[in-house]
């Protein structure tokens, strides 16, 4: 039995493509070497246990892949730049990919329906899930698990934990004020020249302000017109740059980052009275920690795996070591969170059999 028969998965969230930390250079070697697991499978040594990583059946990208909120310098051109190449490499690997969204590119969910499934040159198959992996049951509302092994799995980038990521999601469904003023920024003459359009914008108006209200010109209607028409499109062509230049510090103040899966579960970003998931295991990102957490109950016990990032370097926070780099390996014998060291090394941080 080949491995793209078998029951074997890589799971990776959190790249940031275009974003100020995006380690997408280490991320085309480590796709090099999965792509090197289809001739020769690799071993890794946990305690007494030996891993064995094989090429996987799919490969999941578990939401945030690209930085649409808070691209370099507000730029979404950089996230272009850091996608090509690792986008490509992807492609080429001998396996299906599932794509499910996140917060930061969850506006790409119109895509789902128009992609569904789309095949690539080398015939594997490329979906897109704005939600979650799989999809709920239509008729109970239940999440059902994928089943591997000896037990069940459920993906989400976990955006859904997050109380003020629910609130954001609730107003961008009438409007959403960044995408908007994204897509202003993004005009050429905006972008190209909003600092000097800002510094016109407040010209304008205040010069206007004074000129009107001290009297000392009388301006007719049509010179107002034009005035009000000056300073409201020399205002669009600026404020947008503003907005897209301090989002970033914006979204980082409001966003559960480096929070660990017991944090996740802990301190209620996790809600049990609203479970819909029949899942023996829930594998998340969105908290850039990777970890784990049992949470334990009369009925049924559930295990929370957080797959961590591809952004920044390691680091410590509250004496617990928080690794970048990270990915999720699951086969019929167990779920794995490891790191990437470089140079085709990995490190096994925690192992479930």
């Amino acid at each position: 039995m080949n491995s793209q028969m078998k029951q074997v998965y890589i799971v990776v969230s959190d790249l940031h493509f275009g974003g100020e930390e995006c380690n997408h250079k280490e991320f085309c070697c480590f796709l090099e070497w999965i792509c090197g697991l289809e001739n020769q499978p690799e071993t890794v040594e946990y305690k007494d246990k030996k891993i064995t990583i094989e090429n996987p059946a799919k490969i999941i990208l578990l939401g945030d892949i690209l930085e649409l909120w808070n691209p370099k310098n507000g730029d979404r051109v950089n996230i272009i730049k850091d996608c090509m190449r690792p986008l490509t490499l992807l492609s080429n690997i001998n396996c299906d990919k599932i794509y499910v969204l996140g917060n930061h590119d969850d506006s790409l969910d119109g895509l789902e329906g128009k992609v569904g499934c789309e095949t690539l040159v080398n015939g594997t198959k490329f979906y897109i899930y704005s939600g979650h992996y799989p999809k709920k049951d239509k008729r109970s509302g239940v999440a059902r698990g994928l089943q591997i092994g000896n037990r069940s799995y459920f993906f989400l980038h976990g955006h859904q934990f997050d109380k003020k990521q629910a609130i954001i999601k609730l107003i961008n469904k009438f409007w959403d004020p960044l995408d908007w003023f994204q897509d202003i920024f993004h005009i050429k003459f905006t972008k190209n020249h909003w600092k000097e359009n800002f510094v016109i914008f407040l010209c304008l108006l205040l010069g206007g302000r004074y000129f009107l209200w001290s009297g000392f010109l009388q301006f007719s209607f049509w010179s107002n017109l034009v005035w009000a028409m000056s300073t409201g499109f020399f205002a669009l062509s600026s404020i947008p740059g503003i907005v897209a230049s301090t989002q970033g510090s914006i979204y980082n103040s409001m966003k559960p980052i480096d929070k660990t899966a017991e944090q996740v579960i802990e301190n209620k970003y996790y809600q049990r009275s609203k479970e819909t998931i029949d899942a023996d295991v829930v594998v998340f990102g969105h908290t850039h920690f990777a970890s784990s957490y049992e949470l334990k109950s009369e009925t049924r016990n559930k295990l929370f795996l957080n797959s961590g990032c591809w952004v920044g370097n390691d680091k410590d926070i509250d004496g617990k070591k928080c690794y970048a780099n990270t990915f999720i390996f699951l086969d019929e014998t167990g779920a794995y969170i490891l790191t990437w060291r470089g140079s085709g090394k990995i490190e096994c941080i925690e192992a479930f059999n």
